[in-house]
């Protein structure tokens, strides 16, 4: 069951590329990602009918269609953490200083809706983003993706608290932006990692039942005595076989 369920976790880790790019993805992303598996035909297909059924748009494909894998390296985009914080924070030391005066005027000029401190704001802000993310890093998300998403909800605050005077702790609203959007990306792969979990769990459900049933029958039991003796639906049990890569066999009515 180890490279079925390897599989299962490989099929979630696409759609979790996918939804990085707006849940799209390319043919050829598809291809490259799966070129390792040696898939067979209807087995890839399966793949494009998983990813539609999670809402992700594969450019120019229909599940209906039959594809081919093609050659290819391994697309893996995942780069250490340690790189790109190293890389960054030098780039943060780059900038220049912001003394607590001078952070308190600028939170003024942005409360009064002078949009021209903006960006500065933003400047002065970044390292405190750095530090919330390494206190959410060990929730699931790396701490990489913390900091972008950080990042990107610093610069949303930013606009919203622009020329709102009733703001009174600027600070305290920018760090309750970012920490907001830290914690439901840790929800969002506490959730993503609950739902691999239902499908290894499915998958090895249907599995022990069919070893269950041919120990007790003698023989392979058919889908629709498989749906009865797990309490499934016929149609998401075949969607399981078919994923498994000819681990389950079922027999035939």
């Amino acid at each position: 069951m180890r490279d079925q369920n390897e599989f299962m976790r490989q099929m979630l880790d696409l759609v979790e590329f996918a939804k990085t790019n707006e849940n799209r993805i390319t043919k050829e992303q598809v291809d490259d990602f799966c070129q390792d598996m040696k898939l067979q035909k209807s087995q890839l297909k399966l793949v494009y009918e998983f990813l539609e059924e999670h809402h992700i748009e594969v450019e120019g494909v229909t599940a209906k269609e039959a594809f081919r894998t093609k050659e290819g390296k391994d697309p893996s985009m995942n780069t250490e953490d340690s790189r790109y914080i190293t890389v960054y924070r030098r780039e943060l030391r780059e900038l220049e200083p912001c003394s607590e005066e001078e952070r308190q005027m600028l939170y003024e000029r942005l409360l009064a809706g002078e949009a021209e401190v903006s960006h500065r704001v933003v400047e002065s802000h970044l390292q405190r983003v750095v530090t919330l993310a390494t206190k959410y890093k060990n929730r699931g998300v790396p701490l990489e993706d913390l900091i972008q998403e950080g990042n990107l909800s610093l610069l949303l605050a930013v606009e919203e608290l622009c020329g709102n005077s009733e703001v009174l702790d600027v600070k305290k609203e920018l760090d309750r932006y970012v920490k907001s959007r830290m914690i439901e990306l840790a929800d969002e792969q506490m959730a993503s990692k609950g739902m691999e979990n239902t499908i290894v769990a499915k998958t090895n459900l249907i599995h022990e039942a069919t070893k269950v049933l041919a120990e007790e029958w003698g023989r392979l039991a058919t889908l629709e005595e498989l749906a009865d003796y797990t309490k499934m639906p016929e149609e998401e049990i075949s969607m399981y076989v078919d994923l498994a890569l000819d681990e389950i066999h079922i027999g035939r009515e």
